[in-house]
């Protein structure tokens, strides 16, 4: 789903994306935490915003297959449409497996979720039509692509995605959610405890945080970053867990590069 900064998923393919320190806090309100009406063009976003291809990332997303071909590089995606065949291509929904992801959650039909990081709407748009009486919170750094997820969903018919413009150390989303995701972005987190604690503060009391993120020892030509940027599944449990975050499962045979884990907010 970040101003100068260093996925997603994330989550978008050539972008540094980094979240740094936790913003302070601010008004809790629709407009004051980001969230922009699917109808309406997002406010203007930090020009310098940087990432590896995620939107959502990631930024915090767009989760794509060549995100880290230009790692180090500073980009912005000025072209969203352009990325979206990147990113929702064969080849990566192969691999990516979203809609067997999301049906391997058990959400109820009318959910509240937020794809953190959704870049280009890979999971968000999936996400919006398995929960048909439910929201989608589509949270991206990038304006243009939080403009182009509005777009998409108006274009799609799906109205209860909801586009949300996110900050460095805050994804300025509102409270009540049943379920916070991200896929391809943690291993761009640097302020894990300030972002996972603004995450926290927006679920509701037992909601579920779901990182997807690429595996430690997954072959070095896989897709997603280079095996020293990649954060091992103990590593994401051991720095959510004093967050406020109790690991519920975990599954790392449903995707062949990445593993999918579930937290409970304590």
């Amino acid at each position: 789903m970040v101003g100068a900064v260093r996925r997603a998923g994330l989550s978008l393919s050539a972008l540094v994306f980094v979240l740094s320190s936790a913003c302070g806090g601010g008004p809790r309100g629709e407009e004051a935490r980001g969230e922009v009406p699917a109808a309406g063009v997002p406010a203007a976003a930090d020009a310098e915003v940087d990432r590896h291809g995620h939107g959502h990332g990631h930024g915090a997303g767009a989760h794509g297959e060549g995100e880290h071909r230009h790692h180090g590089g500073h980009h912005r995606f000025e072209d969203p449409e352009r990325w979206a065949k990147e990113f929702d291509g064969p080849e990566r929904l192969r691999w990516q497996k979203p809609d067997a992801v999301i049906a391997g959650l058990g959400l109820a039909a009318d959910a509240v979720v937020a794809d953190i990081g959704a870049g280009t709407g890979t999971f968000a748009v999936r996400f919006a039509r398995a929960l048909p009486q439910g929201k989608v919170y589509a949270n991206d750094v990038e304006a243009g692509m939080v403009e182009y997820l509005g777009k998409r969903a108006r274009e799609e018919g799906l109205a209860n995605v909801t586009p949300v413009l996110g900050e460095a150390g805050d994804p300025r989303l509102p409270a009540g959610l049943d379920l916070a995701f991200m896929c391809d972005v943690f291993h761009h987190v640097e302020d894990v405890a300030g972002f996972f604690g603004h995450v926290r503060e927006s679920l509701k009391p037992g909601g579920r945080l779901v990182i997807v993120d690429f595996k430690k020892d997954a072959p070095e030509d896989a897709p997603g970053p280079p095996a020293a940027m990649r954060v091992a599944l103990a590593e994401v449990i051991a720095r959510l867990e004093p967050v406020g975050f109790q690991v519920e499962r975990v599954d790392e045979s449903l995707l062949e590069f990445q593993y999918v884990v579930v937290f409970k907010r304590t």
